[in-house]
This record gives structure tokens, C-alpha cells and sequence, in this order.
């Protein structure tokens, strides 16, 4: 019997560890153990005064909704995504917005 290995090659969709294990004392449910999708890769942010009028209360209040495509891979609606700071034993901060899927506990993340 031969014994060859290949290296298998994973793709992390989830920010550092150290962020992904401080979720937990966030509220966020089993961060550690459920899947985690960068935003971007969702739907497309817009910077500028667009973010303002691209807002998802401002599309309720206008009588728009999510266009096909940006939601949860479960069917519910992307979660709003709350922006949070991290702050490092060496003094260093990183801010992340977060949001988890209230269905399949998906948790949805981007740099700020």
C-alpha cells in the first residue's frame, strides 16, 4: 500500500481566530463552530452618499426589498450588520462589522 499525501489546500472564509473566539462574549451563537461569509462577496457595497439612499431602512421606508441574490444561503434576509471594535493586547484596534443569520446562525462579516 503506498502512502502518498497531497496537501489539501483550505479556503477560510472567517476573519482571524482571535475575532471569530471574542464573537462568543459578543452574543453571537457557537461563532466558533458555524459558517462565516465575508459580505462583500454578497452584495456589492457602495460608498459615497449611495450607502446613505442604499441603506436597508431606507429601501423599507421607500417600499423596496432585497433584490434577488442578497440573502442568507437559508432564504432569510441578510442580518444587519453592527459595527465592532477589537482591541489588541498590544494596543492595536480593528473594527468589524458583524451580523449572524437568525435561522441558520451564519455569520456575515467585513472589515470597516
Amino acid at each position: 500500500m503506498s502512502s502518498h499525501f497531497e496537501l489539501l489546500e483550505l479556503e477560510c472564509d472567517a476573519p482571524p481566530y482571535v475575532i471569530v473566539r471574542a464573537c462568543r462574549k459578543l452574543g453571537l451563537m457557537s461563532p466558533e463552530d458555524v459558517r462565516w461569509c465575508r459580505k462583500g462577496r454578497h452584495r456589492k457595497r457602495h460608498h459615497g452618499w449611495i450607502s446613505f439612499l442604499s441603506n436597508p431602512i431606507w429601501g423599507r421606508l421607500l417600499g423596496r426589498t432585497d433584490a434577488a441574490g442578497h440573502g442568507c444561503t437559508c432564504g432569510q434576509s441578510l442580518p444587519e450588520l453592527e459595527c465592532y471594535a477589537f482591541t489588541f493586547q498590544n494596543g492595536d484596534e480593528v473594527e468589524y462589522e458583524i451580523g449572524q443569520c437568525l435561522r441558520c446562525w451564519t455569520i456575515y462579516w467585513e472589515k470597516a
